[in-house]
């Protein structure tokens, strides 16, 4: 509601004006009066009304003093001027103060409305103005990470889509110009399809994934951002001081391996984990991803390629193209977000080019055709678009891969599957959410120690809780407290795996000040409270 004060030392005039004015009607409420400009001034300086009316002429303060007064405090409601005077110099002075409109007694009660309503519609576009800036800037905080994370992946991937590093970047970059990088890349398995985990929920196996590699990490002390590249892979690019690498190569190796281990104890999936050469320079990061690929143990059922006999220049020239599609599958995942079709449709083109002149090989075709369409799953369900309903149920990626007999067959094929995705109605139902759903997830998992409501999240975004919840459910697929509880749940469990923490530290570590509440609700989530489960733990060791 929009506040009204009205000053005049006229009782009828306030009277009538209480009467006349339709308030429901234009959104505003009568917020108080004042007789003279001198009470005038403590009137509006404690309720801060969004409009004055106010006569000129009064006792004690005149309404244009009493403006030029608020003007000189920064006060920048709107002013309407209605008085009995018509002199051209109150009127000159009323300009010079910002007065927005002038009204002359008597008005007609159809003249106060058209103009209380022009100026109300002046109040509500200043609004959506401050509220268009306040969402911008909450953008710009929020994303500033975000950008400074896209770049770290364009800069390991090679994809160059974003050239320049962010501001935000500068003095880690100071860091890394003193220290050596190094690429240890985690390749999942054809068994990530069969994990129950992945099936159920990406949002929860990514968060899961990502916070066992990390944490496994943590614990060596070692420097280092986490990527994740795509559905089946993802990357740790560590940073060690420079003139050290020989004494962390060790730490590497075991890294490596406890890697696997962790991520086979807490996932139950197998993974493959490769690393490439020291760099000096992080400008180089991407030679050591590529390098990292290439010491996959691709076989002949997973690629058709056999790493150990690479007797020919065919398969030489092949393993080439599958270890640049890593960077093409970057700058595929970046366009498909954006529904940007001529760039994704490029970025096809430019792979397959480079085996237009080899001999048609369908292996290749479909380790190829899969990693490019699990790429546009991933950056489609990223952004709350599920890419099986943008294809008939009984679609088969590896079908209409396998139909293919030419390399000029298959860029078709592809190019025709990014058409379908640029141009459904799915992204007019779901564009103009997905940013917003994962500010809310970024909230989230960075306040997880938090009281986190939907009130504080629509608070800080000036959006109604009530829309904003359902987005997110229509979005993810369940309500904003479900998921809450679910992960502050999953990063519980994953605590109380690893030992290091007492039962109200790990409360507290995922909002719950009250223990007891914590582990009744652990136990409705997942059949143990987290006594029973440290138990069990121990008994299984």
């Amino acid at each position: 509601m929009w506040k009204i004060v009205i000053i005049d030392d006229d009782e009828s005039v306030l009277r009538g004006m209480k009467k006349i004015i339709p308030w429901d009607k234009l959104n505003c409420e009568w917020s108080g009066e004042a007789k003279n400009g001198e009470t005038g001034l403590e009137l509006i300086r404690a309720v801060e009304p969004d409009l004055i009316i106010t006569d000129i002429y009064m006792p004690v303060k005149n309404g244009l003093d009493m403006m030029e007064e608020l003007r000189t405090e920064g006060f920048e409601g709107r002013v309407i001027i209605l008085s009995g005077y018509s002199d051209f110099e109150y009127a000159r002075k009323a300009m010079r103060l910002d007065i927005n409109d002038y009204l002359s007694k008597p008005a007609s009660r159809n003249t106060i409305e058209e103009v209380l309503s022009k100026e109300i519609e002046q109040l509500e576009e200043k609004a959506i103005e401050q509220l268009e800036f306040a969402e911008l800037r909450h953008k710009v905080e929020w994303y500033e990470p975000v950008i400074e994370k896209e770049w770290i992946k364009s800069l390991v991937t090679g994809a160059n889509m974003v050239k320049e590093p962010p501001k935000t970047a500068h003095t880690m970059l100071k860091q890394w110009d003193n220290q050596e990088h190094l690429i240890i890349l985690i390749a999942y398995t054809d068994q990530l399809e069969r994990s129950t985990l992945f099936e159920k929920d990406w949002y929860l196996f990514r968060f899961a994934s990502s916070n066992v590699i990390k944490e496994t990490t943590q614990q060596w002390s070692l420097d280092f951002d986490f990527i994740e590249f795509h559905t089946h892979q993802s990357a740790l690019f560590l940073h060690v001081p420079r003139g050290y690498a020989a004494y962390y190569e060790n730490r590497f190796q075991t890294l490596k391996k406890e890697l696997k281990e962790t991520l086979r104890t807490y996932l139950h999936l197998d993974v493959m984990v490769t690393s490439g050469s020291m760099k000096n320079d992080w400008r180089e990061a991407s030679t050591s991803t590529k390098e990292a690929i290439e010491h996959l143990p691709y076989t002949e059922t997973k690629t058709g390629i056999n790493t150990e006999e690479q007797g020919t220049a065919e398969d030489t020239k092949r393993i080439a193209v599958l270890t640049d599609s890593i960077e093409m599958n970057q700058q595929l995942s970046m366009a498909i977000r954006y529904a940007d079709e001529p760039k994704a449709c490029a970025v096809i083109d430019e792979l397959f080019e480079k085996l237009h002149d080899q001999p048609f090989h369908k292996p290749s075709v479909l380790h190829l055709g899969i990693e490019m369409w699990t790429m546009m799953t991933y950056a489609l369900f990223d952004i709350g678009i599920r890419i099986r309903d943008m294809f008939p149920e009984n679609f088969d990626i590896y079908e209409v891969l396998s139909r293919q007999c030419s390399w000029k067959e298959v860029t078709t094929e592809l190019k025709d599957i990014v058409m379908k995705i640029c141009h459904h109605q799915k992204w007019d139902e779901n564009l103009k959410h997905r940013q917003l759903v994962e500010q809310m997830i970024a909230f989230v998992q960075e306040r997880l120690h938090e009281n986190i409501t939907l009130h504080d999240l629509s608070e800080e975004l000036y959006i109604s809780r009530n829309y904003l919840g359902k987005i997110f459910k229509n979005v993810v697929g369940e309500t904003f407290k479900d998921y809450v509880t679910r992960i502050r749940m999953e990063k519980a469990n994953n605590m109380i795996q690893e030992g290091h923490y007492l039962i109200y530290e790990i409360a507290e570590k995922v909002g719950y000040g009250n223990p007891a509440y914590f582990s009744s609700l652990f136990k409705k989530y997942t059949g143990y409270t987290p006594t029973e489960l440290i138990q069990k733990r121990t008994v299984e060791q």
